[in-house]
């Protein structure tokens, strides 16, 4: 051991062996008293082959120059210097050099004062600056990732608007990971859906939608993991694919299709997972080559499990929307079909219009051409396209994959708009179209749409299509007539980067067609009541009988404009003996039933008038029938008078019904209410209706009649009508005008009350009116 070791110093050359730095001690001449092994290492040399050396030869200046005579080669007051520190193998390296005097302690007399040396290598100094440069480049971009982490999470929380919420995770995205751009994809019924892009791709091409099996959206959907992805565009002698991408972390490589090409060299992406639901895919790329790191891949995970969390709420808020917007829609269709049901072109030129609005597609009707024999494709009013076939065979065929029928689920509920489903429809049938199926390929091959719904209204000419067993046609060939009427068939067809039409549209269409059916069918149950009700109509129509001693006027009005008549009816019966039957009556109910229980009614108090039986006896008569029937809710209310002209006489019964009047002239007896020289007599013998109940009790009224008299008969819904006030006309109002119209005469007294009832209501009379007048000719004098 060197003498500093033995007798100086000894705690100090144990401290100098702890240290990073070189040290040498020597004399103030430069002899090498003693070396920390820290140097030994730098030099590469042992212990005695640097003891009592000379500092002189170790270190040398930067010009590598030996210090002179007695002189160190550095300053002994701390001052840093650079000098070159030579090796073993006679080779130098720079190195950063301080020294100072020290002295050791006095034991034994005076000592002389030593010199401490500490070196440092600067290429040593070099490396641990890189290393500290890059852990905090490293560092500073683990706090911007997590800082980015933090925003993207925190912009999750409580947003309620899904495009807002993607727009803003995407930026954030593409900040914290300096990346070119971000876009996520939903997975939706038969591919990817683009749902969100990042403001750095506005102007960038990226695919609307891919169908399930194509794209990188699909092989991350089979891979269920974050796939780092380098991407290479412009494949040479490849006709299919335009390019390609290899998965970094497999390194397996896959074309891709031009239409699916990202706008990226590089990219990680992921699928978004809720449980074992995809939600989509999320894309960040480069649009430089690059290996995207490992780190960055954990970040997106992170941040894709929180998204996810929110796009589940969001996803189903965005579903409801569309329902709703859906059955907005369907309400606006029903009224159209409703305002255009006597015009089938132009309900469906709105209807077309419509769906094209709210499915975002081409209406393209298919129709037959006698030209050219076939079937065609209108597409947009322009191109015509012959298809290869009928349609039955092209879309409803049962051995050939050429359409898919019905709705398949996607995991939601089948029928979101309400309980009905395909299998409901009677006559409207449809299919889907789409590029898996060979009428997808061929509408591609030929420049149209490629994907959507066939429609079939089963209708010609506004009839359903029926065979004689009642079955559906098989599209036989349809006359060029016909063919001009209004569409029947219709494609609605996407483009190619569209989406399929989705559960939710194709339940929209169900419902469309379903409605359809309900309007059309009712409309043509209405049209064949209308005309059974009005052949039955015909044969009842009322009239009234000449009779010799009596001067008739009526007028009926329905208030269905295209019925001839409604539930109201009159006759009159001439009998034998100078007698006559009076019979006015209002059948309860609408529609055929109602014709036909008129009609029924009416030939039954007219038998029972030529059997000679009294009014109130009529009534009982006709109450026990009804009663009999017990499947018919029908009631009548009538008024029955049996007239003796010889006597002068007549009995009645008024069955439910308003109360008749006899309109007296003023020279005759008084006997009734004094008015306008003139009196108006109400028949009061009242009883209930008819058909209510069995037990009913018909009672018998009677009255007497001069010549000039008259009987003034009349339903309910004259007295009923209202004005704009809502006031009735009233018996009063009634009366009155019978007495300022009767001194004319009985010609043309029911159009003139008729014509004040229009002048009262303003020409918005709403029930059945019947007005019937006798003028009786013979009477007692």
């Amino acid at each position: 051991m060197e003498t500093l070791e033995r007798n100086e110093w000894a705690d100090v050359a144990q401290l100098v062996e702890i240290t990073s730095d070189a040290v040498i001690i020597c004399e103030l001449d430069g002899t090498i008293l003693h070396v920390n092994n820290r140097l030994l290492d730098l030099m590469c040399e042992e212990r005695p082959d640097v003891i009592n050396g000379d500092v002189k030869d170790l270190l040398y200046s930067s010009a590598f120059e030996r210090a002179t005579e007695h002189r160190l080669p550095f300053e002994i007051n701390g001052t840093e210097s650079e000098l070159m520190l030579k090796l073993s193998d006679g080779s130098f390296i720079p190195v950063l050099v301080r020294a100072g005097s020290v002295t050791p302690p006095r034991i034994f007399g005076r000592r002389a004062p030593r010199v401490l040396v500490a070196l440092h290598s600067i290429e040593e100094q070099y490396s641990h600056d890189r290393q500290l440069k890059r852990a905090l480049s490293e560092l500073r971009v683990a706090n911007k990732r997590l800082s980015g982490t933090l925003s993207v999470i925190m912009s999750t929380v409580g947003s309620d608007e899904l495009p807002s919420l993607l727009d803003t995770v995407l930026n954030q995205l593409v900040g914290t990971l300096d990346a070119s751009g971000a876009a996520i994809y939903f997975s939706e019924s038969g591919g990817f859906k683009l749902r969100g892009v990042s403001k750095e791709l506005h102007d960038s091409y990226l695919p609307e939608f891919m169908p399930y099996g194509a794209g990188i959206p699909t092989y991350v959907l089979r891979e269920s993991r974050a796939c780092r992805l380098s991407i290479q565009q412009d494949l040479e002698g490849d006709r299919v694919a335009s390019g390609m991408f290899m998965d970094l972390d497999n390194r397996s490589k896959h074309l891709l299709r031009v239409q699916d090409m990202p706008p990226y060299r590089s990219e990680i992406c992921l699928p978004v997972f809720y449980g074992t639901q995809v939600l989509g895919v999320l894309e960040v790329g480069w649009k430089r080559p690059q290996a995207p790191l490992a780190y960055d891949v954990n970040v997106l995970e992170v941040i894709c499990d929180y998204l996810s969390i929110q796009l589940v709420g969001m996803a189903s808020s965005l579903r409801s929307r569309r329902t709703a917007e859906l059955g907005r829609s369907l309400n606006v269709l029903r009224d159209e079909l409703f305002a255009y049901l006597d015009d089938p072109v132009a309900a469906s030129r709105a209807v077309s219009s419509e769906i094209c609005a709210v499915l975002n597609c081409h209406f393209c009707p298919v129709e037959y051409d006698a030209g050219l024999e076939s079937y065609v494709i209108d597409f947009e009013g322009g191109s015509r396209v012959a298809l290869p076939g009928d349609p039955e065979s092209l879309f409803f065929s049962v051995t050939t994959p050429a359409a898919r029928l019905g709705a398949t689920s996607d995991g939601f509920e089948t029928s979101v708009l309400g309980g009905t489903s395909a299998d409901d429809l009677k006559h409207v049938r449809l299919t889907r179209v789409d590029e898996s199926t060979p009428m997808g390929t061929w509408l591609r091959a030929h420049g149209l749409p490629c994907q959507g719904l066939y429609v079939d209204s089963g209708t010609e000419a506004g009839r359903y299509r029926l065979e004689a067993d009642g079955k559906r046609s098989n599209d036989a060939i349809v006359p060029a007539d016909v063919a001009k009427g209004p569409t029947t068939r219709a494609l609605l067809l996407r483009d190619g980067s569209q989406e399929p039409i989705d559960d939710l549209e194709y339940d929209y269409m169900v419902h469309l067609a379903h409605d359809f059916e309900l309007i059309y069918e009712g409309e043509s149950q209405k049209r064949e009541e209308r005309h059974i009700a009005q052949t039955l109509q015909i044969g009842m129509r009322n009239s009234l009988s000449d009779v010799p001693g009596i001067a008739t006027d009526s007028v009926y009005l329905s208030a269905t404009n295209s019925a001839l008549v409604g539930g109201d009816f009159y006759t009159l019966v001439r009998l034998p003996d100078d007698c006559a039957v009076m019979i006015l009556g209002d059948v309860s109910g609408k529609g055929i039933e109602a014709a036909s229980m008129s009609a029924l009614v009416k030939t039954a108090l007219t038998a029972y008038a030529w059997e000679g039986a009294g009014p109130a006896r009529m009534a009982r008569s006709l109450n026990s029938m009804l009663m009999g029937f017990s499947r018919v809710e029908t009631f009548v209310t009538a008024f029955i008078a049996k007239i003796d002209l010889k006597a002068g006489r007549a009995t009645y019964c008024s069955a439910g019904h308003p109360p008749t009047m006899v309109i007296r002239p003023s020279s005759t007896p008084l006997g009734g209410t004094e008015a306008r020289g003139g009196e108006v007599e109400l028949l009061g013998c009242q009883s209930g209706v008819i058909g209510a109940f069995e037990s009913m009790v018909y009672e018998t009224g009677a009255f007497t009649f001069a010549p000039g008299d008259m009987l003034f008969m009349y339903t309910d819904g004259t007295i009923e009508a209202r004005d704009c006030s809502g006031a009735f006309f009233g018996e009063q109002r009634l009366r009155d005008l019978l007495l300022s119209v009767s001194g004319e005469g009985v010609s043309g007294i029911c159009g003139k009350v008729l014509g004040e009832l229009d002048r009262f209501t303003e020409s918005a009379l709403d029930d059945d009116i019947a007005l019937v007048s006798l003028e009786f000719l013979r009477g007692r004098s």
